[in-house]
């Protein structure tokens, strides 16, 4: 099993350079082949409506629709641009469209539609999926898409932080809580785990705290050849997803590792109350599995 296609959603803006470089190191270790994706969004969506609630007139709608389009095309043009800088500085190989090869390759396209829709159902075929941390000045649109992917496509999700990271997978964390959603992200996170220097397994509980919670998870890593080193770690009075930043970034860990850890209400309850923190805190590269 390996990463063969890895997904990266880009929007003309400047946080498309770290979700780039971010994708581009989690290809390296496979040669996987990094696909860029710019939604061009129906600019008929969401036109306002006059005070009364009637209809805008028919050339206001118009200018409208031509400033959204002319905006589409610049964001798409600095989004190339973003990429074909990426290209020329890491020295991979810019490609038409997806093609396997023995070094890491990378590809451009342009969809047309909903923004969650289009990266949803390229996600279906993605081995995975690249995203920024969510910002309280994102919009709906990219939060739904990041939400959309994790919870409808099952397929694994990359948060890349804002600083780009010199490196990705040489050293693993993994939030254990022996569930089946961390289960199966410690399974899809195979593929790295191969690769990792070092790896550990978090174990984040209220005092007191027990010992060996994590034995089961690193029997399991040692029948696939991998040593691991056990965490158990007192939560104290911060939440989960806090304490797994930090406890990860203390180590020196380039990658944390976890499923739908914790509970919490609404789209919470899906994910857990410290996936939903991390998704918008994530200082590091973080690996998230529904």
């Amino acid at each position: 099993m390996a990463f063969a296609k890895i997904l990266a959603p880009v929007t003309g803006t400047t946080r498309d350079a770290s979700i780039l470089l971010t994708a581009i190191e989690a290809a390296k270790p496979f040669n996987a082949h990094v696909a860029a994706l710019f939604v061009h969004a129906d600019p008929r969506e969401g036109l306002p409506y006059t005070e009364s609630g009637m209809p805008l007139a028919p050339e206001i709608v118009q200018e409208l629709v031509d400033d959204a389009e002319d905006m589409a095309r610049n964001a798409s043009k600095a989004a190339r641009t973003t990429l074909a800088d990426i290209v020329r500085d890491t020295g991979i190989k810019l490609v038409a469209t997806p093609e396997c090869a023995d070094t890491v390759t990378a590809s451009y396209r342009e969809s047309f539609g909903h923004y969650a829709s289009c990266v949803a159902d390229a996600a279906k075929l993605s081995d995975l999926i690249v995203f920024a941390p969510i910002l309280s000045a994102d919009g709906s649109d990219v939060s739904q898409a990041l939400i959309t992917t994790i919870t409808k496509t099952s397929r694994p999700v990359l948060l890349s932080p804002v600083e780009p990271p010199k490196s990705l997978g040489r050293h693993i964390a993994i939030g254990w809580d022996g569930s089946q959603s961390a289960a199966h992200a410690l399974i899809t996170a195979t593929p790295f785990l191969k690769h990792a220097e070092e790896i550990e397994l978090f174990s984040v509980q209220h005092a007191p705290v027990k010992k060996g919670q994590c034995a089961e998870a690193a029997e399991y890593l040692k029948l696939h050849g991998l040593a691991c080193t056990e965490r158990d770690i007192d939560q104290g009075n911060a939440g989960v997803g806090e304490t797994l930043l930090a406890q990860a970034m203390a180590s020196g860990a380039d990658l944390l590792v976890i499923g739908g850890y914790g509970h919490s209400r609404l789209r919470e309850t899906i994910l857990g109350g410290a996936t939903i923190h991390i998704i918008s805190h994530a200082t590091m590269p973080v690996l998230l599995v529904h």
